[in-house]
């Protein structure tokens, strides 16, 4: 009998498990669990992780080890014995959360001196070789799909350079739907944990069920941008009226 598929997913937004990617990244897991896969989830926000400071020992004296000696170094075993590494994280600023950048770039102790230039760019070469599978969740406040442009391009970037292959990517703007709406992307959300179940058993996403996944749901982004701001709004006159210990147990 063959191993069970070891799925690690990264929930990079700062919020956690209380976020609304983690909404997202469940529906996938359990597509994934439902073909017994085994899951684990990770939160950058919860891990000790000191920021690089390019002082590049790693590269001249330690060759693959970092000298900071953290949760980073449980956080790349997992990685590197990861079949699928799910990356997911709302877009802040048109980037990744910062705890997910920081944790990205203490990746550079798993990689070579070496370099190598193909088909215009240039690549570092990894210490150990494995070329993985990643599948790629983003979230985003604003409506319009547009707001995955520079995310998107950033992660295939890096999925380039580390010899991973992305398998497919899932975009979710106006995120607070998920809990706002939810019955508006309950068909979304059953493709996502098709999605999950697809990776696992067929190696791959099949065309029609990404698509399902990312179906358009946002008719008007003006509208649902307004909503948004009364929804916002009427949220700071709440916390304005509400005892502080009140407001933490109401965080959305």
């Amino acid at each position: 009998m063959n191993a069970p598929v070891k799925i690690l997913a990264i929930n990079g937004s700062h919020r956690s498990e209380k976020g609304f990617t983690e909404i997202v990244l469940k529906s996938f897991l359990k597509g994934a669990q439902s073909a017994n896969a085994r899951c684990e989830v990770l939160y950058p926000s919860g891990k000790k992780i000191t920021p690089c400071d390019s002082c590049g020992k790693c590269l001249f004296e330690t060759p693959g080890t970092c000298k900071f000696r953290d949760d980073m170094e449980s956080v790349i075993r997992e990685m590197e014995t990861a079949d699928l590494i799910v990356f997911s994280c709302p877009v802040y600023f048109d980037g990744m959360p910062s705890h997910m950048k920081k944790m990205i770039e203490r990746l550079r102790s798993t990689l070579d001196a070496a370099f190598e230039f193909r088909n215009g760019r240039t690549y570092h070469l990894k210490i150990r070789e494995r070329r993985q599978s990643v599948v790629l969740i983003f979230t985003a406040g604003n409506p319009e799909r547009d707001s995955f442009v520079s995310i998107r391009r950033v992660f295939n970037r890096i999925a380039d350079n580390m010899g991973w292959q992305v398998k497919g990517e899932l975009d979710f703007p106006a995120s607070h739907l998920l809990v706002a709406e939810p019955h508006r992307l309950s068909g979304q959300l059953e493709a996502v944990t098709q999605c999950g179940r697809d990776i696992v058993t067929l190696g791959e996403i099949r065309e029609e069920i990404l698509a399902a996944a990312n179906k358009t749901y946002v008719d008007s982004p003006e509208t649902t941008l307004d909503h948004m701001s009364r929804m916002i709004l009427q949220m700071r006159r709440d916390r304005r009226e509400k005892p502080a210990e009140v407001q933490e147990r109401t965080h959305i």
